[in-house]
């Protein structure tokens, strides 16, 4: 058994794991900050000069059915169902007027 209460055992100064520097920590996180930075108002401003869609096209995109994934399969079902009784119920209205 080893007590680490006498001089002898104890770790002497220079022993054991390596200490950062703080100075190069600091200059470190600096220099990834603005890294990261400069890269989100790179993004941002591709972004922005993207070109916008028009309200028809966004409108097109929307009416047209995307494949349901293997974890969406239960809700595509659900929103597939009540778009045909929709479609139903405006086809039997339509057909009820002379």
């Amino acid at each position: 058994m080893v007590t680490y209460h006498f001089a002898s055992v104890r770790a002497t100064a220079g022993a054991g794991s390596y200490r950062a520097d703080k100075g190069r920590m600091r200059y470190f996180v600096v220099v990834a900050l603005i890294v990261l930075g400069v890269i989100f108002l790179r993004q941002k401003k591709a972004e922005d000069s993207a070109p916008q869609k028009t309200t028809e096209a966004v409108a097109q995109a929307a009416l047209t059915p995307r494949p349901a994934s293997e974890h969406d399969w239960a809700k595509a079902a659900i929103d597939r169902t009540n778009e045909v009784k929709q479609k139903v119920k405006r086809e039997r209205a339509s057909n009820e007027v002379p």
